[in-house]
Parts: C-alpha cells; structure tokens; sequence
C-alpha cells in the first residue's frame, strides 16, 4: 500500500469554497480510479490563510499510475485550482504503508461530511459518492422532515456497483440552512435540486424523490426532461386536488391549529409503519425539522397539480409504493398511468423499512432506463 500526499493553500475565505471544489474534482476522481483505497482532507485555518494536506491511499504504484499517468511524481490540477490556490506543491511526496487499521479503510461506507453548494435560498448540504464511470448518477430527494441520511441504503448500494449517488437536503431540512423570506412551495423547492445540478455539472441523471419529493421530482423533470433520464419515486405524495374540497379545507384549516404539531407527530407515527425503531427515528428527524417548514410545505403540497406535472415529464418513471400508496388518488393512476409495485408490509419511508426491495427495484428501473 501506498500513501500519496499533497499540500495546497488558500485564502482562508476561501477555505469552504475549495473544499466544496475538491469534492467535485479531485475527490471525485480518486474515487473513480480503480485501486484508491481511501482519501483524506485535513485542513488547518490560520493567519487568513487555509491550508489543505490531500493524503490518499493506493494499492500500488500502478494504481496510483491510473490517476496520475506515467509522471506520478507531478501533482494534478484542475481548472479552478489557479482561482482559489495561492500556493501549491507542485510535485506530490509517496510513501510506504506498512500498516493501516480501523474503518476508514472499509471502502463500502458512505461518509455523510458537510459538503455544501450554495442553493438560491441559502447554502444546501449534500452528500456525494463520487464515482460512476460512464455509467449515470443518481440524484436523491428526501421527503418532508427528511435528511440525506434516508437514502443511505441506496447510496451504499450504488457506491458497491461503481455508480455515482447524490443526496441533497432541501432547504429548512438537515443542515441545509432555512430560507429568508420563508419559500417552501414545491415549485420553489425544484429550485434547490436545480443549484445541485449546476454546482456538481450533472449534464444527466436519474432523479429520485420520496413522498412530497416525488412532487418535486417531477416538477424539476417537467421543466428539464433532457437531463432527467428516468424518474424513481419512492411512494410519492398523492393528487390532493382530488380530494373535496371540503376535506382539504378542513385540512388547511388544522395546520394553523394550537396542536399542529401534536397532531403530525401522530401523523409521522402511524405513517411510520410497524418497525420500531424507524419509527423512533423518523420522529427525531421530525422534531429537529423546524414546524414552520413542515406545515408550509404540506399547505403547498395540497395545491400542487401533480396530474399536470406528470403529463410534462415523457420520460421513463416508476413508483414503489406501500400498500396504503394504491388508490385513485396515487400518482401511478393518474393519467395514462405510471409503472408500479407495491411493497407488501412497508410503510411509507419504504427505503428505510425495506431497503433491500428498494435497491432491487432501483437495479430493475436502471437497468431498463439507464443502463451502465
């Protein structure tokens, strides 16, 4: 095994921008080379300057060969590095590894790091598997009072077969920060999946959204069907336009009530399903999502024409949906109809529930749709 360093400094102004540029360049394709055991980034802020000390791991020269070419003494810039860099090495220093213990080196896992991209509401937090090839990546949308962490299953699932994942948090929700003026209408949230496309430069993909997400989904598939290759809605938000008029008034009327929030903990836990311990912690996730958002994305969602939003996106698409997911009103009847399956027994955060389902029918839907 070998170690490969390399040091850079920046602005220490600058210091959150290159990491989030690292991520997108060089952390990436470490990743996609075959034989890169592990990457680190370690940091030090000091006296306005950031200084930055890459350390990557290798099994052998010849790996390290695959990403540096046939001069692996030179270190390897990208085409920003001249805007952030104001010194640099320019060569990168090998060392021998006699040993290397501990997880880092378990190569499956996805680490959650705060990787940030700007969003027109405010910064939004990520995470990036980096990797895929040729083969398309897929973009993640949790639903409301969700986090990136939801699709974890099939983050790691995509990151064993060498395909790209990406998980974004929507504004208000994990450590994405709430917007000012409050904006929490699905066609304003399109917009948040919109500023991760044009940080990470996914030019195609296949989006994938939960429950309200599934909305927004399509909503951003809609307005850009070119770049969305196929669309995997995971028990997506039904057409409440349907429903009378009557109930969804009544509805609205209780999300100003004293004990809104008592009353979609309630919600949350029967939604959860029969496994305790998702029920636990979709209720913590629950509770560290501020209500302001929660109720303003659920009054949007009780507006949203989802019949028209699936009539704008031709593409292929596909719904998993849990039992209680299979009535008039669910987005696979709507119109000339959507391919479906129903996951006997999940309930609705079927990826958390039934992640091995869910991966399969990923597989399936890639395979058909966007193919490695």
């Amino acid at each position: 095994m070998l170690a490969r360093t390399w040091r850079g400094v920046t602005k220490a102004e600058d210091a959150d921008a290159y990491l989030t540029y690292l991520h997108q360049t060089g952390l990436t394709h470490y990743r996609r080379t075959p034989g890169n055991l592990a990457a680190y980034c370690l940091r030090k802020v000091a006296d306005g300057r950031a200084e930055f000390l890459l350390v990557t791991l290798w099994e052998s020269m010849d790996a390290v060969k695959r990403f540096a070419g046939d001069t692996p003494e030179r270190a390897i810039f990208f085409p920003e590095d001249d805007r952030y860099l104001i010194d640099r090495d320019l060569h990168v220093t090998h060392y021998e590894v006699p040993f290397a213990e501990g997880q880092a080196f378990e190569p499956q896992r996805v680490r959650f790091d705060d990787f940030r991209v700007a969003g027109p509401a405010g910064d939004l937090r990520l995470v990036d598997t980096g990797g895929g090839g040729k083969a398309l990546p897929v973009v993640f949308v949790h639903g409301l009072a969700g986090n990136a962490s939801h699709w974890q299953a099939q983050l790691e699932h995509l990151a064993r077969q060498g395909r790209r994942g990406i998980a974004l948090e929507l504004r208000g929700h994990g450590g994405s920060t709430y917007p000012e003026p409050e904006d929490f209408t699905l066609e304003s949230l399109t917009g948040d999946i919109a500023a991760v496309v044009r940080a990470l430069g996914l030019r195609r993909f296949v989006l994938a959204g939960h429950s309200i997400s599934g909305g927004v989904a399509l909503a951003y598939a809609g307005e850009n069907p070119r770049q969305v290759a196929g669309l995997f809605l995971v028990d997506p938000m039904t057409d409440s336009r349907r429903y009378p008029e009557e109930q969804v008034t009544a509805y609205l009327a209780s999300l100003d009530a004293p004990d809104v929030a008592q009353a979609v903990r309630q919600d949350w836990a029967q939604m959860a399903g029969e496994r305790s311990d998702v029920r636990e912690r979709l209720l913590a996730d629950l509770d560290a999502t501020p209500l302001s958002a929660v109720v303003a994305v659920q009054r949007s969602s009780l507006r949203f024409d989802l019949a028209a939003a699936l009539a704008r996106y031709p593409g292929p698409k596909f719904s998993l949906v849990a039992p209680d997911n299979d009535a008039p009103h669910s987005l696979h009847r709507l119109g000339e109809g959507v391919a479906h399956q129903v996951v006997e027994g999940a309930g609705h955060w079927i990826q958390l529930d039934h992640p091995d389902a869910v991966n399969a029918a990923l597989d399936a839907f890639l395979t058909k749709s966007a193919p490695a």
